[in-house]
C-alpha cells in the first residue's frame, strides 16, 4: 500500500514538473507570450487602449502611431466598442510569428480579440498577382506596386475581427463563418490587397470558380494555388460589399451584431435581416458579377 501510494505521488509530481514546464515554454517562447509579465527581447509602448511589442533595438515604424485612430475608426464603423486591452505583437521572425500565432498569413488576431500579431512578411509586397488572359489562358503577371508597407491597412483589418471577438464569447468566436468576419474586414480594412471589380469578375464567372461562399470548406475549383486566398477573401469582401449596396451598412451591421450572439442561427438571421435565404441572395450576387 505504501509503495502505492509512493508510485501515485511519483506520478503527481511528476505530472505537475511536466505541466510547469509546458506553461513555462507556452509563456516565453509560445501562445501564451503576450501574457507573460516578462517579455526577453521585446520592449514595449504602452498606451491606455493598447500595448505595442517591438523587438528591442528594433525601429518602430511611424504608421505604428496612428493605432489609436484606427481604434476609433473601427468602432465607429461596426457601431461597436473595444471592452478590452489590446495587446499587439511585432514578431523577430516567420519562426517566431508561427510559434506566437500557430496561424500563417501576414497579420493574425486570436480568438479573444485581445492579441495580434503581426509577421515581418507584412512589410514587404502583398499585392495580388496582376491577371492577364492570352489566347484564351490565364496568366499571372507580378504586381505593379512595390516595396509598399501596408501596416495601416492590415491593422484595421485585424482590429475588424478583434472588436467582432470582444463583443461576444471565446465559443461563439470559434463558431463565425469566414464569408463574414473575411468580408467585413477586408472591406473595411484593406480591399486593395485582394481581388475586385473586373478581376472577380474574370477569375469567378469566366473562369467559372463562382463557390457557396458560406460553406467554410467550399474551393473554387479552378484557382491557381498561389492565388487561391487572395481570390476568395476578395470574393467575401464582394459580398459583403454587394449586402451593403443593396440592403444598407445599417442592416448588414444588425445582422452583424445577432449573428456574433448566436452564430449558430445564421440562416435564420439572415432571413429576418435580408428577407431571402442566403442561397438565394448569393444566386442574385452571382447573377450582378456576370452582368458586370
Amino acid at each position: 500500500m505504501k509503495h502505492k501510494r509512493k508510485y501515485v505521488c511519483l506520478l503527481g509530481a511528476a505530472c505537475a514538473v511536466f505541466l510547469a514546464l509546458v506553461l513555462f515554454y507556452l509563456c516565453f517562447w509560445g501562445s501564451l507570450f503576450p501574457y507573460c509579465p516578462i517579455k526577453f527581447g521585446f520592449d514595449a509602448i504602452r498606451q491606455d487602449r493598447y500595448t505595442l511589442y517591438y523587438p528591442t533595438g528594433s525601429e518602430v515604424f511611424s504608421e505604428y502611431r496612428d493605432i489609436d485612430k484606427l481604434i476609433t475608426e473601427a468602432e465607429q464603423f461596426h457601431k461597436l466598442t473595444f471592452k478590452k486591452h489590446l495587446r499587439i505583437v511585432i514578431c523577430t521572425s516567420a519562426e517566431q510569428y508561427k510559434r506566437f500565432s500557430m496561424s500563417g498569413g501576414h497579420a493574425c488576431t486570436i480568438q479573444t480579440g485581445t492579441v495580434i500579431y503581426i509577421a515581418p512578411s507584412l512589410w514587404e509586397t502583398t499585392y495580388p498577382p496582376r491577371l492577364v488572359m492570352d489566347g484564351g489562358k490565364l496568366e499571372l503577371l507580378p504586381p505593379l506596386q512595390k516595396n509598399h508597407r501596408p501596416v495601416l491597412e492590415f491593422l484595421s483589418h485585424e482590429l475588424s475581427h478583434a472588436i467582432l471577438y470582444q463583443n461576444t464569447s471565446l465559443l461563439k468566436a470559434i463558431k463565425l463563418k469566414t464569408w463574414l468576419e473575411e468580408g467585413l474586414a477586408v472591406y473595411f480594412g484593406n480591399r486593395n490587397h485582394y481581388y475586385q471589380g473586373k478581376d472577380i469578375r474574370l477569375l469567378a464567372i469566366d473562369q467559372n470558380n463562382f463557390f457557396n461562399l458560406f460553406d467554410n470548406g467550399a474551393k473554387p475549383p479552378h484557382i491557381p494555388k498561389e492565388i487561391i486566398h487572395t481570390f476568395r477573401y476578395g470574393m467575401f469582401c464582394a459580398f459583403v460589399d454587394y449586402l451593403i449596396t443593396v440592403y444598407g451598412l445599417d442592416r448588414v451591421l444588425d445582422f452583424v451584431y445577432d449573428y456574433i450572439q448566436m452564430p449558430e442561427q445564421e440562416e435564420a438571421l439572415f432571413h429576418d435581416h435580408f428577407g431571402n435565404m442566403p442561397e438565394e441572395v448569393l444566386r442574385q450576387f452571382q447573377m450582378q458579377l456576370q452582368q458586370e
